[in-house]
């Protein structure tokens, strides 16, 4: 359970700073750098570090672990910072976390809100394999709600 915590607080902080350094840094329309050479110090200052990558990585297997843990809430919260971290950082790949979403997403017995977060999730990683699940779920699911989701998302997918 601190894990859990210690996860979700990690993750508050980095949305929190990530939110503060897009308005100390943030462009008027009207407004251009002054030189180039300002544009090239932001975007190094911006770029990935290993420090951000490793705790990315520590926040994916807090996740991991969440979805693993079974309890009802601890899915839909894990599932949820999953999707929150997709979109601050879409060029980390969350590989690990395909399985359990698969697997969350085909259960049956799972929390049907889960299981739609978990569709939700898969598609914003933009894999194959994650598609293929939502294709299949998409074709043999007695939970309309979630069969009319993922034929949904199976169409966004394919006018990209």
């Amino acid at each position: 359970m601190k894990r859990i915590v210690l996860s979700f607080a990690l993750a508050l902080v980095m949305l929190g700073t990530a939110a503060v350094q897009a308005q100390e840094y943030k462009l008027k329309p009207t407004e251009q750098p002054k030189e180039s050479k300002s544009t090239t110090r932001l975007e190094k200052q911006h770029k990935p570090s290993r420090f951000l990558k490793e705790h990315l990585k520590q926040t994916e297997e807090s996740i991991l672990q969440s979805l693993q843990a079974g309890n009802v809430g601890s899915p839909r919260s894990a599932i949820q910072t999953l999707r929150d971290l997709e979109q601050m950082f879409p060029e980390y790949p969350f590989v690990a976390l395909l399985a359990p979403l698969e697997n969350t997403l085909k259960d049956e017995k799972a929390d049907s809100v889960s299981r739609r977060l978990a569709a939700l999730a898969l598609d914003e990683l933009h894999s194959d394999a994650g598609d293929a699940v939502i294709q299949e779920v998409a074709s043999a699911c007695d939970d309309k709600g979630l069969q009319t989701l993922c034929q949904a998302l199976l169409v966004k997918s394919s006018n990209k």
